[in-house]
């Protein structure tokens, strides 16, 4: 028997009060408990019983032993029901990534009905310019654009994300607007960028497709930063649709080259986890609650 099945008869035993009560709660024969408890004594080098022909009591040494056995078996009982609870119920503490700009267009607007629906939740979010490590930071899961790398991890794609090249009015005024791809040249391109290099921008045409370079004087690496400059008449960006949207219906900022489609015309939105197998129920239910919203993306 295990460590853990001898501390449970022991405690049994002693509750019952005789081994032959003891054996009979739990669906044994006497000679066995007694058997079993003699093995503990020989392991622990001393004797837990005092027995006689009618009955059994602790010796002192028995005593000390059943107080940390009891307190044993009662903190594996009640962490046995923790896990119970925390696979029945949605709860604990979630910690989620995701870059800073889907942070605030998808967690943010979401976060009080969440939190609302999941009372026993504690969220933490991680925001940041690049991917962290979801194993080695502790993190229950992450939210990432595009393809993904293959790897160990467990992705669900949650909804795609269109983009728009757009500029305002006024730098549409002050520098003239493009009307074919390759016209762009001659711009100033603001461009999403995180590792410095050469950054063009792909159309898709009715027999091929064309890789425009672009350059301008700023490329950020925040969507929000470009969205910002855009309206401020830096230059003409390439960013996606949900960021833009009020501005585009506001007239703020003007869709261009719309008869000429970007290759490739969307990019995934994935949320990416460790494991699938077990999924913890606060998981499960982050994910699917934000997959159910962002089906209105």
């Amino acid at each position: 028997m295990s460590d853990l099945a001898n501390l449970q008869l022991f405690v049994r035993v002693v509750e019952q009060g005789s081994f032959s009560a003891a054996a009979r709660f739990l669906g044994v024969t006497p000679s066995s408990v007694s058997r079993q408890v003699s093995q503990m004594e020989q392991v622990l080098g001393a004797r837990l019983f005092h027995r006689t022909t009618r009955r059994q009591s602790l010796t002192e040494t028995g005593e000390i032993y059943f107080r940390h056995a009891r307190q044993i078996v009662a903190d594996i009982e009640a962490a046995r029901q923790a896990v119970h609870r925390l696979t029945d119920t949605p709860s604990g503490s979630l910690h989620i990534t995701a870059e800073a700009d889907s942070a605030l267009a998808f967690i943010a607007p979401i976060l009080p009905d969440f939190l609302d629906r999941y009372p026993d939740i504690q969220l933490r979010l991680s925001m940041s310019t690049g991917q962290m490590d979801l194993i080695y930071s502790g993190i229950d899961l992450a939210i990432r654009f595009g393809h993904l790398d293959d790897s160990s991890l467990i992705a669900r794609k949650i909804a795609t994300s269109q983009s728009v090249i757009c500029a305002s009015p006024t730098y549409l005024t002050k520098h003239g607007t493009p009307r074919h791809p390759s016209e762009l040249a001659a711009h100033s391109c603001l461009s999403f960028r995180t590792h410095p290099g050469k950054n063009h921008w792909r159309f898709k045409l009715p027999k091929s497709e064309l890789d425009v370079p672009i350059s301008g004087r700023l490329n950020a690496n925040s969507l929000v930063f470009l969205r910002d400059s855009a309206l401020a008449g830096l230059g003409i960006i390439m960013v996606p649709v949900w960021m833009v949207g009020d501005a585009l219906k506001q007239r703020r900022l003007v869709p261009l080259l719309e008869d000429f489609p970007l290759s490739p015309p969307s990019t995934p939105i994935n949320i990416v986890f460790a494991h699938n197998r077990h999924l913890a129920p606060k998981v499960r239910a982050f994910v699917d609650f934000l997959t159910e919203r962002m089906k209105s993306l």
